[in-house]
């Protein structure tokens, strides 16, 4: 009887079979521009409140992340390329770990969620903050 996977086994696997659809999603990007912007409908919360969700400029973070303009995409949402980020090095951790060195420790998994999350949640604060001060919430662009 074969034994249940571990959260790590089904994340490390999920991640592999999204590799190719963020491959092709990001020559669709690279090739479409921003139209592709114009599939999104508009943030509800923002159009009806005027402020800012915790998922406002994701989209934006998104399509500059596709073109490698790494700078940019932070300044929409920090949290898309942390996302990028710990999902390369997971991926690439749990590579080494499984075929070379199976004595290394799993990735840390539950604090880099934790991480995210307040992330999140720290830009959310922080584009309302501004916008209430007038200032710029996406501070370079």
């Amino acid at each position: 009887m074969r034994k249940p996977l571990s959260a790590e086994d089904l994340l490390y696997r999920l991640g592999l079979w999204l590799l190719p659809v963020f491959f092709l999603c990001g020559i669709l990007v690279a090739c479409m521009g921003d139209a592709v912007l114009g599939w999104f409908s508009p943030c509800p919360i923002h159009a009806i409140t005027g402020l800012y969700c915790p998922g406002c400029g994701a989209t934006r973070s998104v399509m500059e992340l596709a073109r490698l303009h790494v700078v940019k995409s932070f300044c929409y949402h920090p949290f898309i390329p942390y996302t990028a980020l710990v999902y390369t090095v997971f991926l690439l951790w749990e590579t080494w770990r499984r075929r070379f060195r199976p004595h290394l420790p799993r990735f840390p998994i539950f604090p880099c969620v934790v991480a995210g999350i307040v992330l999140l949640f720290l830009q959310c604060i922080w584009k309302n903050t501004a916008l209430f001060l007038g200032w710029n919430p996406f501070f370079l662009f």
